[in-house]
């Protein structure tokens, strides 16, 4: 389903959980649920946001990003993070051929979703993350 402004306070509680120090700052999150053109749909239980994904498409590039996509601890390994996946590219994949995304090198959990959905390693960005952990980029191409 698709996200609004109206989630801001859920969609930074989740943030907060799910990614702790990378948790995307205030403004982040706001531009996210507002810019137009962006992907952002949310997964709901119960009133409640469980999971969130964000993508943007780059024309000049021919690439959509998977910007954001995380599953609150309590129901990850049920397919929401796969269903979200599948959503966010199904609407990239609509225009443009290729869907990139970054993940943490340590993240063996995403790493397998990924690599399950035809996602490949093309680059490495050194130091990424918050505490200089690198980030593997992944890409899928439109069959």
């Amino acid at each position: 389903m698709d996200a609004g402004i109206g989630d801001l306070n859920a969609l930074r509680r989740l943030e907060n959980e799910v990614f702790r120090q990378d948790a995307w700052p205030l403004v982040d999150l706001i531009a996210m649920l507002t810019m137009p053109g962006l992907v952002r749909l949310k997964a709901v239980v119960q009133n409640e946001m469980i999971g969130f994904v964000g993508g943007d498409v780059r024309p000049a590039d021919h690439v959509g990003w998977v910007a954001t996509l995380g599953v609150l601890p309590a129901y990850r390994g049920m397919g929401v993070g796969r269903a979200l996946l599948h959503a966010c590219e199904d609407r990239l994949f609509l225009r443009v051929p290729v869907v990139r995304l970054s993940v943490r090198r340590s993240n063996r959990v995403a790493i397998a979703l990924y690599e399950s959905e035809g996602y490949e390693v093309v680059d490495v960005w050194r130091g990424y993350y918050f505490d200089r952990e690198d980030a593997l980029v992944f890409e899928k191409k439109l069959d």
